[in-house]
């Protein structure tokens, strides 16, 4: 008996080895889209030249539109951005309206978007919605015809469970319904949301049959595709979140007319350009950092990149005349920077090289983090199924919070080689696309938001931690 469980263990633990191998693969299909990384030499060469001068978008803004603006997750990552080219292409600031749960607090955004009206609104209570869109506006712009750009989100990658799917559900699709129909009762013609890529990713099931030299769909080519076939099961997105953006994309495109023109951007994930961004603002903040995906190629993207693809898409949705539709109306597009996509390697390694703040990188294996994923995720599930009242006698019975919380398993299927391809938005309106010309390169784009860092940062004890807590917007503040 003892010789059969100690083959039986040795098997484990062989085969636990053989998926932890097959997790660090890299796909011949990912190897011929991102065939170069990232030297010291191009990042510093880059990160100088970005010094001397700041990438310009300005000359890449479609032309200003007499037109009023309703930007609701106006002070966030994309949101912000959008409110910041908007008013760079000359939009005079009282024409624009920040709607969110959150006031602004981004500090390039304190003088140059201090004439912006801010109105605080819960967009998952349909009257706090209404209350902000029917706020009067000043009597110089009263008149002009409404854009709105819809940019908020409650994102939580890390839960599948149909559980939880109401805790994205009343801001992600419920609250995106809520501003769609303010918005087209408020007299808007044009109405752009932000989604995400991650829409378009199959999960994948990660551990391998022991013939496998890699996980299935363990690398994936990610478009608009699975717009025109029926929306899948809950069960092929790769977590809730996903699944709320897809039902909120289908609502909005399907309320696309020649009368209230619509459309959704897709980013390629991740979006990166602010602290508070998810790939370079949070290894910043953390300082030290571990990671099993490090290997892993997906095309990040530029929140500036992601507002200027905004701006283009309404430019689209108004070339035609008013009772003809573009081609583009009514679609979601992907959305990247340009270039290959890139490792998150990359980036790390040129937060280690260029921050003036410590940070290190500290690689961990993925079989071990994943079966404490599975553990989390199954503690959650036993927790949610437990009634109320036991749960308030038992305080110990409860999900774990922060970093721990986000260690489950869709993260880690959301974390897969994902190749962003955006053809289909840089096709000409005449195409059918929306003429999407982005900006910065991924590697200028991290160059930059270094530098930015490093202004503020230079010559200070940053604490662990302290960025996170002075930057740090409420889960429930809805911005992207």
């Amino acid at each position: 008996m003892a010789m059969y469980l100690i083959v039986a263990v040795a098997l484990l633990v062989l085969y636990l080895f053989r998926a932890n191998s097959a997790l660090k693969t890299v796909p011949d299909l990912v190897r011929k889209a991102s065939p170069h990384r990232w030297t010291k030499e191009e990042v510093q060469e880059t990160y100088e030249r970005v010094k001397k001068e700041p990438f310009d978008f300005t000359r890449l803004l479609p032309r200003r539109l007499d037109r009023r603006y309703v930007v609701v997750g106006g002070s966030g990552l994309v949101g912000g951005d959008i409110v910041l080219q908007l008013l760079q292409r000359g939009q005079p600031a009282k024409s624009i309206r920040i709607v969110d749960f959150a006031p602004v607090t981004r500090r390039d955004m304190l003088d140059k978007a201090a004439g912006c009206e801010y109105v605080k609104a819960d967009i998952s209570s349909r009257a706090s919605v209404e209350a902000a869109f029917s706020k009067p506006w000043p009597k110089s712009v009263a008149d002009k015809p409404l854009t709105v750009f819809h940019t908020a989100a409650l994102v939580r990658p890390q839960e599948r469970n149909p559980l939880f799917y109401h805790r994205v559900s009343p801001v992600n699709r419920d609250g995106a319904i809520n501003v769609l129909e303010v918005a087209r009762a408020a007299g808007a013609d044009v109405f752009v949301a932000t989604s995400s890529a991650s829409v378009g990713v199959v999960p994948s099931p990660l551990w391998t049959w022991p013939w496998q030299s890699e996980p299935k769909l363990y690398a994936q080519i990610i478009t608009e595709k699975d717009f025109d076939a029926p929306l899948r099961p809950h069960h092929q997105f790769f977590s809730t979140y996903a699944l709320s953006k897809a039902e909120a994309e289908r609502a909005i495109c399907a309320a696309n007319s020649p009368s209230f023109r619509t459309g959704v951007i897709r980013p390629g994930n991740p979006i990166y350009g602010q602290k508070s961004d998810p790939i370079v603002g949070a290894n910043l903040r953390m300082r030290n950092s571990y990671t099993w995906i490090s290997h892993v190629v997906q095309n990040c993207v530029n929140s500036r990149n992601v507002a200027l693809a905004h701006l283009q898409f309404e430019a689209a949705l108004l070339s035609s005349s008013s009772d003809t539709l573009p081609r583009c109306a009514g679609r979601p597009f992907v959305v990247t920077d340009p270039g290959p996509p890139v490792t998150y390697g990359d980036v790390y390694g040129a937060l280690e090289q260029l921050a003036v703040t410590p940070y290190r990188c500290i690689q961990v294996q993925p079989v071990p983090l994943l079966l404490i994923a599975h553990a989390i995720e199954a503690w959650c599930i036993f927790v949610a199924r437990l009634p109320a009242g036991v749960r308030r006698a038992l305080p110990f019975l409860r999900e774990p919070k922060g970093e721990l919380h986000l260690l489950q398993p869709p993260v880690f299927t959301v974390s897969t080689h994902a190749i962003v391809d955006d053809s289909a938005a840089r096709k000409s309106v005449t195409e059918g696309g929306i003429g999407y010309t982005p900006g910065c390169t991924t590697l200028e784009g991290v160059c930059e938001e270094l530098f930015e860092w490093n202004l503020e940062y230079e010559g200070k004890e940053v604490e662990e931690g302290e960025v996170w807590k002075t930057e740090h917007r409420a889960e429930n503040g809805h911005a992207k």
